[in-house]
């Protein structure tokens, strides 16, 4: 009895130390880190707080303000996100008095330059459907909303995307009520089914002609392999691919471009036996751009901390992850 309490303890634990972070590609993007929202749901999660700081090579760590929020729902389902981004850096010089010590000056007065950072923050509120599909994705950039709109087939694809500037007339700031409503484009995308594992899909801009196109293929699993897109008018294309491991782990994700010359970027995942994210490495044309190594808390197995080391501007950024339950 002791052996099956002992195994059924151990198996609950490779269960809880799940993939937070989620790696499979996303067709509607829901803020700056993806969550996986089983695990959302298993922990109670009700609200993730992260703080970002910045290590500069040689120096002390800055503080920059700089900071994510996410919320979720009772089954998992991201609600509302929010992100800062650096606005502007202003130095201000000020004084250091002297110190004195039993009456002696041990260190003369000066001035120092400190730098102060203004931060911009964006908000974001998603809506789903009865079906758990985004249907709408409001965010909010200063005085104005962004808003996105999307319709499905039947099929569960996306067949209109609907992008709107919107005013909010509400007294209460933490409440939505439509004012002024600008549309400011209207895609509408058709799919034909050309084998089981390929689908064509067009897309067509507000007056209905196709702009770009694309050939999508997917494994048995029905996990995408590779989006091939062409634009029609311009010489412009874009391809991408993933690679997965037995499990399903996303292993690596590659996008190349010509909008700025031939451009390839890719990211490898590294895992552990459980199937937890231990390491991420972004690249650009084959040159290291970015080192991210995942920390984990031994006493709930939930996402402590991630280390960002920027190769380009020789720099770590130290992540870390707070959690509010149910």
């Amino acid at each position: 009895m002791k052996t099956v309490t002992t195994l059924l303890l151990f198996i609950f634990q490779l269960s809880s130390f799940a993939q937070l972070i989620s790696t499979t590609p996303e067709e509607i993007g829901v803020g700056p880190t993806s969550f996986n929202s089983s695990i959302i749901k298993k922990n109670k999660i009700k609200k993730i707080d992260v703080v970002i700081l910045d290590k500069p090579d040689g120096e002390v760590i800055i503080d920059k303000g700089a900071s994510q929020g996410y919320e979720f729902d009772s089954i998992g389902r991201i609600t509302r996100y929010y992100y800062t981004i650096l606005n502007f850096a202003e130095n201000e010089v000020i004084d250091v008095p002297e110190i004195r010590r039993k009456g002696k000056i041990i260190q003369l007065a000066s001035m120092r330059t400190i730098t102060k950072y203004f931060n911009d923050t964006i908000f974001a509120n998603i809506y789903y459907d009865q079906q758990n599909k985004i249907i709408t994705k409001r965010v909010k950039m200063g005085a104005y909303y962004n808003s996105f709109y999307y319709e499905y087939n039947e099929k569960g694809q996306i067949k209109r995307e609907m992008h709107f500037r919107e005013t909010n007339i509400s007294e209460n700031k933490n409440e939505f009520k439509l004012g002024v409503q600008n549309i400011l484009s209207n895609e509408t995308f058709e799919y034909t089914l050309m084998t089981p594992t390929q689908v064509k899909k067009r897309c067509l801009n507000d007056e209905g002609r196709e702009y770009k196109k694309a050939i999508i293929n997917y494994d048995e699993k029905g996990r995408t392999l590779t989006e091939n897109y062409e634009f029609i008018v311009s010489w412009m294309r874009q391809e991408n691919s993933y690679q997965y491991d037995v499990s399903g782990h996303l292993l690596e994700k590659t996008c190349t471009g010509n909008e700025s010359g031939d451009v390839r970027e890719y990211t490898v995942y590294k895992y552990d036996g459980n199937g937890v994210l231990m390491e991420e490495k972004k690249f650009k044309n084959d040159a290291l751009l970015f080192e991210i190594s995942y920390l984990y808390d031994e006493t709930n197995n939930l996402l402590k901390s991630k280390i960002n080391r920027d190769h380009k501007n020789t720099s770590i950024g130290i992540v870390k992850f707070g959690y509010t339950f149910y």
